[in-house]
């Protein structure tokens, strides 16, 4: 049969977004379908420098063709082919000034208006350019499963190309104080081909191989103090990576299950070509080849159909990192040691009754060598590895079905995390709190149905709660306390109406509805003087139009 859907959405800002799908048996033994998708809105962020334009605006469209194939001998074949393009206007920075009266290096206050004097909110600037971002990408898949006997063949095949450019106010203000250039082009393809048993005996195992490789050329230049010195570095980097892997699980007894992992991973990457005009000369190859066992261990015990305990071991690995950032100093061009990671989690996952659910799960991360970047300032960007870290949290879900009409789901997250031996230039930051990790989130949705005019309404309402949280190793530090987070809420709601056959939709939504300004993440450069954040888009609504058939 012949299926499909087409849904409309408009909203402020000029905001309107269209995507469907359709398809259906072309012969007895193929079948297609072709998807696609697109979204534009004006900037969210607005401009006052009448010679540019708002930044942060949407421009997305992308599509996929699918073609299947399944033979009488059980051969069943999928052709994915894409195609996704993005030109939106680059994210609006802003931007705080670390010198007096929260001025940058040329003395100008970025959330003040040059114009008028007066403050900016989260959502104003003035930017002295745009910010142009063209983003493409073009590739396939090809997935085949061939049962052989009890067994099952899969081969899922991947190749694609894309390019990327983003031009950043990296100042945030309408001084031509820094602007980034970011360009690159990338080749990648994947190769995953794996034996599974079908599920039915007592003991159920996969087994297969895997190999991944990329080639990406970059070029970034930056351009700082009106064009008093400009930076153009450039750069070839390949990545391969190949593993084999098992993975298989044991019913011991109706009650208890063990499973188990292995992976063993190799990874070779090399930067070839760097260079930086006119600071760094072209440097001789820098690379790395990595090798490293990875898996899991548990146990599920299920006492009965309405509760499972189990409890697992897991090790994980991060391959080496070159830092592509150096920009003045040969040296930084350095090679970051692997990163590994020793998860113990236990939990439970029951049903107390036909209408309530509750989960629940305490883990321990313990990190060696974790990776991250420290950016001292512009041409001084370090790819460093935090000796010892660990993250201790716990988290909780739970969903009722209050009556056949009203369903409310919660959820809880506790974390507890520190460096346990970190030094940044020379200062010994042991017990500071990890990047981006912040103590408590928590999130709540309510959905409540009721019959109207002949259909049937749904109102959807949720929110999510993060507590405070750092951006840079060093914490609440000064100058680093400009880099942090409060916490905050944010929420969203929709209405939608469907008439009995459930085929039409029409909906009306609201995103952001607090109008949540909090950073979402930010980066200090005391070269130009300033703090680089960004905030999430501002409140947005609209109404919908789906149809399906």
């Amino acid at each position: 049969e012949t299926s499909g859907n087409l849904a409309a959405q408009i909203g402020n800002n000029s905001y309107y977004h269209l995507d469907g799908a359709f398809g259906g048996a072309l012969s007895d033994r193929f079948a297609a379908r072709l998807a696609f998708t697109l979204t534009e809105s004006d900037g969210w962020q607005e401009n006052e420098n009448p010679a540019g334009e708002d930044l942060s605006s949407t421009s997305t469209g992308a599509a996929r063709f699918s073609l299947r194939y399944r033979g009488e001998d059980g051969l069943d074949a999928t052709l994915r082919l894409f195609t996704a393009r993005s030109s939106p206007k680059a994210i609006g920075a802003i931007n705080y000034g670390l010198g007096p009266g929260g001025t940058n290096a040329f003395g100008i206050n970025p959330r003040v208006s040059p114009f008028t004097g007066r403050a900016y909110d989260a959502h104003q600037g003035a930017y002295d350019r745009s910010g142009d971002i063209e983003v493409r990408g073009d590739g396939g898949y090809l997935t085949i499963n061939k049962p052989i006997g009890s067994l099952t063949l899969t081969s899922v095949t991947s190749y694609l190309t894309g390019s990327f450019e983003n031009l950043v106010d990296g100042d945030g203000s309408i001084a031509d104080l820094l602007h980034l250039d970011f360009l690159s082009d990338t080749e990648e393809f994947a190769q995953d081909l794996r034996l599974a048993t079908d599920g039915t005996g007592p003991f159920n195992a996969i087994v297969g191989l895997y190999y991944f490789k990329d080639d990406i050329d970059v070029r970034t230049l930056y351009r700082l103090f009106a064009g008093a010195a400009v930076l153009d570095q450039t750069y070839n980097q390949q990545r391969t990576s190949v593993a084999a892997y098992a993975d298989g699980a044991w019913d011991v007894s109706p009650q208890w299950t063990i499973y188990a992992g292995l992976r063993f991973t190799r990874d070779e990457g090399e930067i070839t070509n760097f260079r930086v005009t006119p600071t760094i000369p072209v440097q001789p190859p820098v690379g790395y080849d990595d090798s490293d066992p990875t898996g899991r261990i548990g146990v599920r015990y299920q006492p009965n159909d309405d509760l499972t305990l189990y409890a697992q071991f897991a090790r994980g690995y991060r391959s080496s990192a070159i830092n592509g950032g150096a920009l003045t100093n040969p040296a930084d061009l350095n090679v970051a040691e692997p990163e590994t990671l020793d998860s113990f989690e236990v939990g439970l996952k029951s049903t107390l009754n036909d209408r309530v659910r509750f989960n629940a799960s305490a883990f321990s991360y313990d990190f060696t060598n974790q990776q991250f970047i420290n950016v001292v300032g512009i041409g001084n960007q370090q790819l460093v590895n935090a000796g010892q870290s660990s993250i201790r949290g716990i988290e909780l879900e739970l969903t009722a079905a209050v009556t056949s009409d009203f369903q409310i789901s919660a959820g809880l997250g506790l974390l507890d995390s520190e460096y346990e031996t970190l030094i940044l230039n020379g200062v010994d930051l042991s017990g500071n709190e990890l990047i981006e990790a912040p103590g408590v989130n928590a999130n709540v949705a309510a959905d409540y149905t009721v019959p109207l005019a002949g259909g049937e309404l749904a109102l959807h309402f949720d929110a999510t709660y993060v507590g405070e949280q750092f951006f840079s190793a060093f914490n609440d530090a000064p100058p680093f306390d400009n880099i942090q987070a409060d916490s905050f809420w944010e929420s969203n709601a929709r209405v939608a109406w469907s008439p009995g056959n459930g085929r039409f939709e029409v909906s009306a939504w609201v995103k952001n509805l607090g109008d949540n300004d909090e950073i979402t993440g930010a980066q200090i450069d005391p070269t130009t003087g300033t703090v680089f954040t960004t905030v999430p888009y501002p409140r947005r609504y609209g109404v919908g139009l789906s149809y399906r058939y």
